[in-house]
């Protein structure tokens, strides 16, 4: 045996997986997780560090041509999966390293159909739409220096560079465009698209910025691909845990309020809790006695809360102090109303809200609309909004909508205390024991 066929078949065994889920495709996502994590395959953040590409769920057109481009950045030896479905999961990740072992040629992905969802700003072909709705800043459709748009015979004369002489530049952006800053300075801007395939990110989201810099000056959140089935998180969780008949969707509220939590903890670089927190999702999910998991989300939950890292961390970012009190107060609340189906009492403890018992008789989603998400990211640097969008947690598998009342809105509070509020009471559900005052550690 050579020494390449040597390194190839011991590679193989632990090959990294690069997971890009569909928007109907959070129960595959979540079976391809638990078995990464009981088979020990890490999970991949870039398309450089991947040799297997899976994609969890059906993939509709726009997101099809994101994976196409994804799949040319994959170095070989390397394998395509697309699982619609968690039957057969083990079979079909066996069958990707036997692949990588032998280098079997893969197929990829199949390509994508012409899809008339709007673009992207990449700078490679097409009329660009900046994200003020014109074409370019100060100009209107029509004016002379488009010339209408009528007779440039669908920008085929212009070179594919968008219609306008501009110069394509690395990795696919067009040239930044001039525009106003917070200060009235005239800066370079620069028109990106965040998404819809970053690691730890809500699945088909795409956040389209306007840049100065690396600060968010505009920026508009949509989504890919509707789902052709019912959502996996579903708005009538709510409801059903109202009415306390239903442990299955009690146990699946916990798993989604862990499933945000370790997404926050993730994109925050706390490696070790995030893996926690899914780990704990995967027992909820499988069926595990329920009296040791939920201590033991409690448990974590004490630990992010105590935590002086984390909150040094967020402490003074726009936003993210009340948003993540809010992530851990949701799960809170759905870990109350699962043991209330049983009458098990839960360990004492201070109430999360003043102005809401901690047994509350209906559990709240704490989703943030997209609309709210694009609002909240003006102003902060790329790094920041990462984290933002992570601890808003936006609803994107096809439930959407949120029940009057509900829909958190964070509001700031002097210069950087935020604090998150419902819309419906007024009551401050940010204000949380160990993350009061905009992160500042409760001493009382």
């Amino acid at each position: 045996m050579d020494l390449s066929r040597w390194l190839r078949r011991v590679a193989a065994r632990r090959p990294h997986v690069l997971i890009v889920a569909a928007r109907n495709g959070v129960a595959v996502r979540l079976a391809v997780e638990a078995e990464l994590s009981r088979r020990d395959w890490p999970i991949a953040d870039t398309p450089a560090d991947a040799d297997v590409l899976l994609v969890a769920g059906r993939a509709g057109p726009e997101l099809t041509a994101a994976i196409e481009a994804i799949w040319a950045s994959v170095p070989q030896p390397r394998t395509y999966l697309a699982i619609d479905a968690p039957e057969g999961l083990e079979a079909t990740l066996d069958r990707a390293s036997a692949d990588l072992a032998a280098a079997r040629p893969a197929a990829g992905p199949a390509p994508s159909a012409p899809t008339a969802a709007e673009p992207i700003e990449d700078g490679r072909g097409g009329t660009p739409r900046h994200l003020d709705g014109n074409l370019h800043p100060d100009e209107k459709p029509g004016s002379p220096q488009h010339g209408g748009h009528e007779q440039d015979g669908g920008h085929e004369q212009h070179g594919g560079h968008g219609g306008h002489g501009e110069m394509e530049m690395p990795g696919g952006l067009a040239m930044a465009d001039l525009g106003d800053d917070r200060d009235g300075l005239m800066l370079d801007r620069l028109n990106v698209a965040l998404g819809p395939v970053l690691p730890d990110w809500p699945a088909g989201l795409v956040l389209e910025v306007a840049l100065q810099g690396d600060v968010v000056q505009q920026a508009h959140a949509r989504l890919v691909d509707d789902p052709p089935g019912e959502p996996f998180w579903t708005s009538r969780t709510s409801a059903a845990l109202g009415d306390g008949d239903c442990p299955d969707i009690g146990r699946r509220a916990v798993a989604r309020e862990l499933d945000a939590v370790a997404r926050v903890l993730a994109v925050a670089g706390w490696a070790a809790p995030a893996a926690g927190a899914r780990r704990l999702r995967d027992r909820l999910l499988t069926g595990a006695s329920l009296d040791p998991t939920c201590a033991a989300v409690e448990a974590l939950v004490r630990r992010i809360r105590r935590s002086r890292t984390l909150h040094r961390m967020v402490r003074g970012l726009p936003h993210v102090p009340a948003l993540v009190a809010l992530r851990l107060e949701a799960l809170g609340l759905a870990v109350e109303a699962l043991h209330e189906p049983t009458g098990d009492a839960i360990a004492t403890r201070a109430p999360t809200s003043r102005a809401r018992p901690v047994h509350s008789a209906r559990y709240e989603q704490a989703r943030i609309e997209l609309a709210e998400v694009a609002r909240l990211v003006v102003g902060t640097d790329l790094a920041v909004a990462r984290l933002l969008l992570a601890a808003a947690d936006p609803a994107t598998d096809g439930d959407t909508t949120v029940v009057p009342g509900d829909a958190p809105v964070v509001t700031t509070a002097g210069d950087d205390a935020p604090a998150a509020t419902t819309a419906g009471d007024g009551t401050a559900p940010g204000t949380q024991p160990g993350m009061r005052d905009g992160g500042r550690r409760d001493r009382g």
